[in-house]
């Protein structure tokens, strides 16, 4: 039987056997290659590189948007690092990325449920109308008061992390994180994923930030243990509401 090619073209991208499009030269920043694409690729002879940062492979025509050079000539490293899509390097069915209104139907279907909300610090809005969830996502890429990234799995959101700069006013060098899960996304540990993975990624991409916080409420015993696996040690009951603990972690 005669191998069947796949040319690449001069944008270099090739669709798949199963119909997804794989672009040879998309940034290295959206992180290594699934096992899908890396079969492929090395089913059809495409070159590929080691990626050491990430632990795994990505194109050898991937742009190295890691370098000194392009970061130089981004806007400012903060701005530049919430636009880029992030990812985990242990684990590379995660990513990270803006929310768009692309997503607003997914956005709506896992933030329109109480229990979503049962442990946040704002009250459910109920009903989260389209209207009111447009303006989250817009709210949440507009600001460069914090780092909102939505979480994918498997290229499928899955929820949210934010990390909250300026918290003390006497110790710029502490930041807060946060995060949500849809429901039906609860109990499969993707929790505990998402937390080493962001808790690295905002150390890594905000070199002056040197300690990490969050707020846990103090019926929320799954979100604690979460914490605790990422290496958070309890700090004790937050000063300004004893409902929630706070936790920490340091550089």
């Amino acid at each position: 039987m005669t191998k069947k090619t796949y040319p690449i073209t001069p944008a270099a991208r090739v669709t798949m056997p199963c119909g997804e499009e794989l672009n040879l030269t998309r940034p290295r920043s959206e992180g290594v290659m699934s096992d899908q694409e890396l079969a492929f690729c090395r089913a059809n002879n495409i070159s590929l590189a080691y990626d050491p940062v990430q632990i795994g492979w990505i194109s050898a025509l991937a742009e190295d948007d890691f370098s000194p050079t392009f970061r130089k000539n981004e806007r400012s490293k903060r701005s530049a690092v919430a636009l880029m899509p992030q990812v985990n390097a242990l684990h590379p069915q995660y990513r990270l990325r803006a929310w768009t209104e692309h997503d607003l139907s997914t956005y709506v279907d896992m933030l329109d449920d109480p229990e979503v909300w049962a442990f946040m610090p704002e009250a459910y809005p109920d009903p989260l109308t389209p209207e009111a969830a447009a303006a989250l996502i817009e709210l949440s890429n507009a600001s460069n008061h914090h780092q909102v990234f939505a979480v994918l799995r498997n290229a499928k959101p899955v929820g949210q992390v934010r990390l909250l700069f300026d918290i003390d006013p006497l110790n710029p060098a502490t930041a807060e994180i946060s995060y949500w899960l849809g429901r039906t996304h609860w109990g499969k540990g993707i929790g505990s994923d998402i937390v080493k993975l962001f808790t690295k990624r905002c150390f890594n991409d905000n070199i002056g930030i040197t300690k990490l916080i969050a707020r846990v409420h103090r019926d929320n015993g799954a979100s604690a243990a979460v914490l605790t696996k990422a290496g958070y040690m309890l700090q004790g009951h937050d000063p300004k509401d004893e409902g929630w603990t706070l936790f920490a972690k340091h550089r």
